[in-house]
C-alpha cells in the first residue's frame, strides 16, 4: 500500500488540509494508500513513497534529505485540480 505524508512547517492546519485532500483525490482516482500529515522536522525521518509539500516548504533545506522524485510540490495547497493533476502525473495515471 501507497503511504503519503503530507508536511507543513507546523504540522498542524495546512498539512491537515492538505492530507484530508489526498485522501480525497485518492479515494476519487481508486487508488488505496495510508495519508497522514506531519511537521517537515518529523516528516524528513519517516518512510512515505511520496510527501506532499507547498512549495515554500519544498524550497526549504530541511527537506534536502528526502528523494526528490518522492516529493510533490504544490503552488497552491488550496487546489484540489492541481492536487489531482501531480499525483496523477507522479503515479502515471491518464
Amino acid at each position: 500500500m501507497l503511504k503519503f505524508i503530507a508536511a507543513c512547517g507546523s504540522g498542524l492546519g495546512s498539512s491537515l488540509m492538505v492530507s484530508m485532500n489526498v485522501t480525497k483525490v485518492l479515494k476519487e482516482l481508486g487508488i488505496e494508500a495510508e495519508v497522514e500529515h506531519s511537521d517537515i522536522s518529523n516528516a524528513v525521518f519517516k518512510n512515505a513513497d511520496y510527501y506532499v509539500l507547498g512549495r515554500d516548504v519544498a524550497e526549504s533545506l530541511a527537506v534536502s534529505s528526502i528523494d526528490k522524485n518522492k516529493i510533490i510540490t504544490l503552488q497552491n495547497i488550496l487546489s484540489v485540480q492541481e492536487l489531482k493533476d501531480k499525483i496523477k502525473e507522479k503515479l502515471a495515471i491518464e
